[in-house]
């Protein structure tokens, strides 16, 4: 009879040990969950957070390229305006390079060698209305001798 009752109490807390295993393990499952759901929500942020940076850094790194063009524009025509003027340059020192060489070729005149032009005078164009009253006026006075049939 002892040997039963120990058995009863030994299955009786088999039984207690089972349930509060169940009941721990049924704890940690619920615990394990919830602990996943907060790491996926806070690997979702991080996902989100992310996409957002880089979209932030990409439209930054868009407007950079574009003020980078700009400015490199601006320094090719610039170039372009410094070749234009270094040939301006080289052209006017040929040009007085050659200046300076035709000037020992040049005979200095007298006033033997000089012609004196009569300088007219600026005749005045009349202007329109002018001139038609005086084309007028010249025909009555063709039409004085003209004669009538």
């Amino acid at each position: 009879m002892a040997k039963d009752k120990f058995l009863k109490i030994l299955n009786s807390n088999k039984k207690i040990r089972d349930e509060n295993f169940k009941i721990d393990l049924n704890k940690n499952m619920k615990y394990e969950i919830y602990s996943l759901k907060i790491f996926n929500k806070m690997i979702d942020f991080l996902n989100f957070l992310f996409i957002i940076l880089i979209f932030i850094f990409s439209f930054i790194s868009l407007n950079r390229q574009r003020e980078w063009t700009k400015f490199y524009s601006n320094m090719v025509d610039l170039r372009n305006k410094n070749n234009n003027l270094i040939d301006y340059i080289s052209k006017t020192e040929e040009y007085f390079l050659k200046e300076i060489e035709l000037k020992d070729n040049l005979k200095k005149a007298s006033p033997a060698d000089l012609i004196y032009l009569v300088k007219t005078k600026n005749l005045e164009e009349p202007n329109f209305l002018f001139n038609s009253l005086k084309e007028i006026s010249n025909g009555f006075n063709d039409g004085k001798y003209q004669k009538g049939y």
